[in-house]
């Protein structure tokens, strides 16, 4: 795989997306915290950058796989963003139940990072995904790139 595979928007959960762009810029919009940052029910909206690390060189531990990985940094571009993901359209499935988070309305943090896995769906498509709460009861988060 090379960086360009991915370059894009990447959709999930509710209207959130990631866009991967070239020379390492990338672009967040309401995208949820990655493990117990899911749980302060924050979502980010705002410019960062990423790199892709290929399998084997991933130190972070268990969290994505030992596949290739995608690190993600973001600075908040607004203090908060206040739509209810509810009344909002949802984007593909995800594994994240939206009866478990009815609001998600808590300022975000001035930046944030990710730690987004990579693997294929049964057709061969790239999906990414992260994992979301207490490591003892994580939920799925997938992105899959917006047609």
């Amino acid at each position: 795989m090379t960086a360009a595979d991915f370059y894009g928007t990447w959709v999930g959960w509710k209207g959130s997306s990631l866009t991967f762009q070239p020379e390492h810029r990338a672009v967040v919009k309401k995208l949820d915290g990655q493990e117990f940052a899911f749980d302060d029910a924050w979502r980010m909206s705002g410019p960062g950058s990423w790199r892709l690390l290929k399998p084997g060189a991933y130190r972070g531990g268990n969290t994505v796989g030992d596949g290739w990985v995608i690190q993600v940094k973001a600075s908040s571009g607004s203090r908060a963003v206040k739509e209810d993901p509810v009344a909002e359209g949802a984007g593909p499935a995800s594994e994240i139940n939206p009866d478990d988070v009815a609001s998600r309305t808590e300022p975000p943090p001035g930046k944030a990072e990710w730690d987004i896995g990579v693997t294929r769906s049964k057709k061969g498509e790239l999906r990414l995904f992260f994992l979301t709460s207490d490591p003892d009861v994580r939920d799925t988060y997938y992105l899959t790139r917006k047609k």
